[in-house]
């Protein structure tokens, strides 16, 4: 792979991580060091690095002794000996060379893009957990405000100022928010046991509740970043190799040259000498030139599919990103602007309002919290998927 490619992804990654939180930086260190997705990928990498310079040598030598014995005696013994090598054609070593270069190239794609994979569901998942641990806090809000509001209805019922009704309606209400925040917190263990499978078993706590501010996205820097990126890369040195194979499966249909020494020698006689030898290609290759090159062909057209499919999906998330954005903006507007519970329950105390009003207001203005909680959660995930390339 291109160094400088590295070197430039290394150097945006790390301006991205500028606006990551100090608790998200050390999360992704420790997944790093013991994620074992990423032990078992970089395992893999060295073994396919290893594997890519096997094959590049000449077949082993032969050595033959052959031992006959004379009929009638008087002839003596005849001793044989043979050392031969055998080696392809010269163009054959060149393009094997080659091809190491491109399968080694290839290992080290294969591994960074399982790191992007790690690394931004790491990321997702900590975006998961400060969402979580902002519903907490929402619903632990939410529960003392209604369990006040309960007990208040309670008093005003055992005083007769309130009926049946109302006093169901606070108890309904409690019931309902402590039912969320049960289900919240079983999310939140779920999370947990997600994060301790990223970190190998490192346990991990996650206390931060504000999420990053958004990254500023220039679609068509992200789209040339995709193009140059490990994937792109992947598909690029696979059309390389298939390349290659085809100039290497031509000069394997070559002849091959074979080389040694012959001794023959009997009591009153010897013989000693070089023999060489060529090889008749005729049907050990048949068609493999054409499978060769359909391989090509297939890997071009995937290659060009690949690239066709990367600029509509990105562009797809980047719409959408785009979307959740203008959510979260009227959203954010709209609360801001919106009576503050505080205010509900002055306008409720002095009769402006009624229990039930108050009860429909409250709700109303916390599900729009929390939905606006949820959009910024889909907002930054779909930012932190859109930004792997960088990982």
């Amino acid at each position: 792979m291109n160094r400088k490619l590295i070197y430039a992804l290394a150097l945006v990654l790390a301006i991205h991580n500028l606006t990551w939180a100090q608790e998200a930086d050390s999360l992704m260190k420790l997944v790093l060091e013991n994620n074992r997705t990423l032990m078992v990928a970089r395992e893999a990498s060295r073994t396919a690095f290893l594997r890519a310079g096997m094959g590049n040598t000449p077949p082993d030598p032969e050595f033959e002794i052959g031992y006959l014995f004379g009929d009638p005696g008087q002839m003596g013994n005849k001793v044989n000996i043979l050392v031969k090598q055998e080696i392809d054609f010269p163009t054959v070593y060149a393009h094997r060379s080659k091809l190491k270069e491109i399968r080694r190239s290839r290992a080290e794609l294969e591994y960074l893009l399982v790191r992007q994979e790690v690394l931004c569901g790491t990321r997702q998942l900590w975006i998961r957990q400060l969402h979580l641990n902002q519903l907490t806090l929402l619903l632990n809000q939410r529960l003392k405000r209604a369990k006040i509001v309960q007990s208040d209805v309670a008093e005003m019922m055992n005083a007769g100022e309130v009926g049946l009704l109302e006093y169901n309606q606070a108890n309904l209400m409690v019931a309902s928010i402590e039912s969320e925040f049960e289900e919240v917190q079983s999310e939140l263990e779920n999370n947990r046991l997600a994060l301790f499978e990223m970190t190998g078993g490192q346990e991990v706590e996650l206390r931060d509740t504000l999420f990053p501010e958004p990254e500023f996205i220039l679609p068509d820097s992200l789209l040339a970043d995709y193009r140059r990126g490990p994937g792109a890369q992947l598909h690029q040195e696979d059309r390389h190799e298939k390349e290659r194979q085809t100039s290497l499966v031509r000069s394997e249909h070559l002849p091959k040259i074979s080389a040694g020494y012959f001794s023959e020698a009997i009591p009153s006689e010897a013989f000693r000498g070089f023999i060489v030898g060529v090889s008749v290609p005729l049907w050990e290759k048949s068609k493999t030139v054409k499978t060769a090159q359909s391989a090509l062909i297939q890997s071009e057209a995937k290659m060009d599919l690949y690239f066709y499919e990367l600029e509509r999906i990105i562009r797809q998330k980047l719409n959408k990103l785009g979307n959740l954005h203008s959510r979260v903006e009227k959203l954010e507007e709209v609360l801001g602007s919106a009576n503050s519970l505080d205010l509900l329950s002055a306008s409720m105390e002095s009769g402006e309002i009624s229990l039930s009003e108050y009860f429909y207001n409250s709700d109303f203005y916390f599900r729009n919290q929390q939905l606006l909680l949820r959009y910024k959660k889909e907002m930054l995930a779909l930012e932190a998927d859109l930004l792997k390339i960088y990982y």
